[in-house]
């Protein structure tokens, strides 16, 4: 009895969202998540459900899915009517509190929302969108120089390195999550085999973007060597670099003067002016100033 009385007055302001299904034709479909004040709610008394003009029009508790770890809820939401605005209730029973959802849905009949990886949000206050990488590099390892080309990241490491098993250190947009197909990868520890190109996966924290971004990283570093000019003699800068064929171009004040590819490791740029000119190979820059002397 006392047993009773204790867990009746724990959840008795729990919400008695219920709906009359035999009222309704059509049904529309959610796979999702609750979360409450940036925290995850992972109670089987957690729910949350869905209205229209006040109206109930579906409920579901949180489950617990064992084979991805992951706590979820199967919300189906009744209609006779497409076009309807659903808005969304969540019941954080941890706290006892109701919280309104902002974002809200239009009814479709037959319209599924949401699954096991890329799940709905419910959420109060609403979660971020946002899937970029903002930062990547290898733990214990120095790369030269790091290109980000919309959503690819080219890192250049010195050659002879073993890439077959780096550790990714990476900055995400804040809430979010950096995949591997599925398989959720942890910042400072992983194993990933680089020799070729990785496809990433970001997921946004409110799980509504999922954005897909390469990484490749390459070998080989440039070596620059340099000689002034000395009275009508021009000057010179001479590139080393791992990859026959590549291209390296040089400019001065911004402006390209020509470009070269390597060919047995190295490319001459002769009669140079004095002035500060910038090399450019493989997303390697170097600046390098030719001085005039007597």
């Amino acid at each position: 009895m006392l047993f009773f009385i204790i867990s009746s007055s724990v959840f008795a302001q729990s919400p008695d969202w219920s709906v009359n299904e035999n009222k309704f034709q059509y049904t529309m479909s959610f796979e999702g998540f609750l979360t409450v004040d940036g925290k995850n709610l992972t109670s089987a008394n957690d729910k949350v459900a869905a209205f229209v003009n006040g109206e109930c029009r579906g409920s579901a508790n949180v489950l617990y899915v064992a084979s991805e770890k992951k706590y979820v809820v199967y919300l189906t939401v009744f209609s006779n009517t497409d076009g309807e605005i659903i808005n969304f209730k969540i019941y954080d029973s941890a706290n006892n509190v109701i919280k309104e959802v902002v974002k809200t849905k239009v009814f479709e009949n037959n319209k599924h929302y949401g699954d096991l990886f890329q799940s709905y949000s419910f959420a109060s206050p609403s979660l971020k969108s946002d899937a970029e990488i903002i930062d990547f590099s290898f733990k214990d390892l120095k790369t030269a120089t790091k290109i980000v080309d919309g959503s690819q990241i080219t890192l250049y490491v010195a050659k002879g390195t073993n890439v077959s098993a780096l550790n990714a250190l990476f900055e995400l947009s804040a809430g979010a999550g950096l995949f591997i197909g599925t398989a959720n990868k942890i910042s400072g520890s992983n194993t990933v085999d680089f020799n070729s190109p990785v496809q990433f996966q970001v997921l946004s924290e409110d799980q509504s973007v999922l954005k897909q971004w390469t990484v490749i990283v390459k070998l080989g570093s440039a070596l620059f060597y340099k000689k002034d000019a000395v009275c009508y003699a021009g000057g010179v800068v001479k590139v080393l670099y791992d990859e026959n064929d590549t291209l390296a171009t040089l400019t001065k004040g911004g402006v390209k003067i020509t470009a070269q590819t390597i060919q047995n490791g190295e490319t001459v740029f002769n009669n140079l002016e004095a002035g500060k000119y910038n090399v450019s190979i493989g997303g390697i820059n170097k600046e390098i100033v030719i001085n005039q002397k007597q």
